[in-house]
Order: structure tokens, then C-alpha cells, then sequence
């Protein structure tokens, strides 16, 4: 019986260890199909770190939106320090600051996707990332 707990916590440690593996490098993608942001993730421990920026500061955008907001929004945001971060199994969190705010993000890796989701002033928010392949 031992034998096979040991094994079992061997191969849970090691789906943790190869998923927080996964997600360690550069993003980009898309806050809500519009805004361009990026990110640089890095896990040690199934901890998580990084930076979280919108990219987006040309106020003559491919995706503005209505109001003309991407300049203004990536000017506020600009870089964020990621804290609190984990990784477990395909799930990821982390917290950043926006106006001195806590923002927490949840999130699923799949392949070279990772789909993150948050919540600001009650308004749902949704960011598609796609892995940078070096090239």
C-alpha cells in the first residue's frame, strides 16, 4: 500500500512539476478580442511570476474600441507584477495591481493557449494568450 501512495504522489508531483514547466516563457494575445497584451511567466515550485502588460499605446489601433480607449487603457495598466501565483494541474492564478486594486486572474492552459479570466468593476474579462516561438 506504501508502494503504491508513493507512486501516486511521485506522479502527481511530477503532472504539477511538468505543467508549471508549461506556461514558463512569453505570451501575447488579445483582452477581449481587442486590446494587445502580453506576458512573461516564469514557475519555480508551482509558483508563479512575471509581468502582465497591455502592449497597445497607438491611438490609431487595428481594434480600437468605440471610444477610442487603447491608448488610455495601456497607459494605465502598463506593466504589472504578477504576486500570488500558482499553478496546479492546468490551472493557473496570479494577482496584479490596477489602481492600487488587487486584479486576481484564473486560468487554463492548453497546449500553447492559455485562456485567463478576471472580473473588474463587476464586468467579466476575458484574455487569450498564444506562446512566442522563438524564432
Amino acid at each position: 500500500m506504501k508502494k503504491i501512495a508513493l507512486s501516486f504522489a511521485l506522479v502527481l508531483f511530477t503532472a504539477v512539476m511538468s505543467f508549471a514547466a508549461g506556461i514558463d516563457g512569453a505570451w501575447k494575445g488579445l483582452v477581449e478580442g481587442q486590446y494587445k497584451i502580453t506576458a512573461d511567466l516564469k514557475t519555480e515550485g508551482g509558483k508563479v511570476s512575471g509581468v502582465l502588460a497591455l502592449t497597445d499605446p497607438n491611438p490609431k489601433s487595428e481594434n480600437p474600441d468605440d471610444a477610442g480607449y487603447t491608448p488610455f487603457v495601456a497607459a494605465q495598466m502598463g506593466k504589472n507584477t504578477i504576486t500570488e501565483g500558482k499553478a496546479e494541474g492546468e490551472k493557473v492564478t496570479f494577482t496584479t495591481l490596477f489602481n492600487e486594486k488587487p486584479i486576481v486572474y484564473t486560468g487554463t492552459l492548453t497546449g500553447d493557449k492559455l485562456v485567463l479570466t478576471t472580473t473588474y468593476n463587476n464586468s467579466p474579462i476575458k484574455i487569450t494568450l498564444t506562446r512566442v516561438v522563438a524564432k
